[in-house]
């Protein structure tokens, strides 16, 4: 009697612990429902997003080489220039001053000048008839060309100040639009060090250009005439188009995390976009229209682990079938491996253009179909083709969740 009051109590307690172990897991996965996506057609695209400002292909900065006030401007913000057209104008009186003294003083110069040629002149016939010592002669000649050299010096600083006269005249090196103005009339700028910003001229705004900076994981898919797709906060609803025209090759840090900066050229005709606008950046890398299409949900479906165990054989199964060697292989030496074979990391053998779904056969059974991956972004796949040769039609159903029935 006494053995009898703890082997019932054992039994009842493996009964229980084999319930829970085996028969609750089986009477769960027959209370289990699916939730299904359907195979449809669409267009898919893969993109690689940034942002950017926008820019005139072609600005000018326009100064002044001469210190002074500001006499006269002529031209305002936005205003059309054509090219040799007057923008502003130097005061000329303190110049004019100093033409006035540099003019007498090569009228000076000149005048030492002759004077000293004609005792040059003199002193010459003088020596060669040898009335004059080599000494005397000798000075005589320094003088004359020391009222040379004096003579062309103030030649040469009229013409400088004459020159310098003309720069008092802005006028516009190119055609084009002002985006802008930086001083005022009367203000007195210098340019002793740097050349002072009066205008920033932009050459044709019809046609403009995106500084666009993308990140170094992503900058591997970007290429030259590339189309790309992007918006400005102005017309939020409106989508305006561009073409990839330059990948600069100068590595710039924001961030801690390296980019490279893209030139984008965008059609300005209708005159909507203005220079310094913030743009968001599609860039189309993949594009693909009227394909099969699967919801990300199917593929990233996971079975727990009882349904992932008793599912071991039909994977193996279709991996044979189906698969490449090679990668058959790789998949079920992956599937066999107790730490990969669980429901987060089964798929670990397989490539990244080769993925797979669950679905109910005909009989009710699961089952498992690989298929061959195109473009993928975050919500959507491109199925190429199944693997085992079914055709790919619209309405296959793919599980992409479970839940219990009540």
């Amino acid at each position: 009697m006494k053995r009898l009051k703890w082997i019932i109590p054992l039994i009842l307690a493996i009964g229980i612990l084999a319930y829970f172990i085996v028969i609750k897991p089986q009477l769960d996965t027959k209370n289990i429902e699916f939730t299904y996506t359907s195979l449809k057609k669409g267009n898919i695209e893969s993109i690689v997003s940034s942002t950017g400002t926008l820019e005139a292909i072609n600005t000018v900065e326009i100064g002044t080489q001469i210190s002074g006030t500001i006499k006269k401007i002529y031209v305002d913000y936005n205003e059309k220039v054509k090219a040799g057209q007057l923008l502003a104008e130097m005061d000329l009186k303190l110049l004019k001053t100093n033409l006035i003294s540099a003019q007498a003083n090569l009228a000076v110069s000149k005048a030492q000048l002759n004077q000293a040629k004609e005792e040059y002149d003199r002193s010459k016939i003088l020596f060669e008839k040898g009335v004059i010592a080599q000494q005397e002669f000798s000075n005589i000649k320094y003088t004359y060309e020391q009222a040379t050299g004096t003579n062309k010096a103030a030649a040469a600083n009229v013409n400088n100040i004459q020159v310098t006269m003309q720069f008092a005249r802005i006028t516009s090196p190119i055609s084009g639009t002002i985006t802008e103005r930086s001083v005022e009339e009367g203000q007195t700028v210098a340019a002793s060090f740097a050349t002072p910003r009066m205008f920033i001229i932009a050459e044709d705004l019809s046609k403009m250009q995106i500084l666009a900076d993308v990140d170094e994981s992503d900058i591997g898919y970007v290429h030259n005439k590339m189309k790309v797709r992007f918006s400005v906060q102005t017309y939020p609803e409106k989508e305006f188009l561009g073409v990839v025209s330059q990948i600069r090759l100068q590595p710039i840090q924001v961030n801690n995390v390296v980019n490279y900066q893209v030139v984008v050229n965008v059609d300005n005709t209708d005159g909507l976009l203005l220079p310094g606008m913030t743009t968001n950046l599609e860039f189309i890398t993949q594009k693909a229209n009227n394909v099969f299409l699967i919801n990300n949900s199917a593929l990233r479906f996971r079975p727990n682990e009882l349904m992932l165990k008793n599912l071991k054989p039909v994977l193996e199964e279709k991996a044979k079938k189906n698969l490449p060697d090679s990668i058959y292989q790789k998949f079920t030496k992956a599937i066999n491996n107790d730490e990969t074979y669980i429901p987060t990391r089964f798929k670990k053998g397989l490539p990244s253009s080769i993925d797979g779904f669950f679905y109910k056969n005909t009989n009710g059974n699961i089952s498992f179909k690989f298929i061959e991956i195109g473009i993928k972004t975050g919500l959507q796949s491109q199925i190429k083709r199944f693997y085992d040769g079914s055709e790919v039609s619209e309405g296959i159903k793919a599980i992409n969740g479970i839940k219990s029935k009540k």
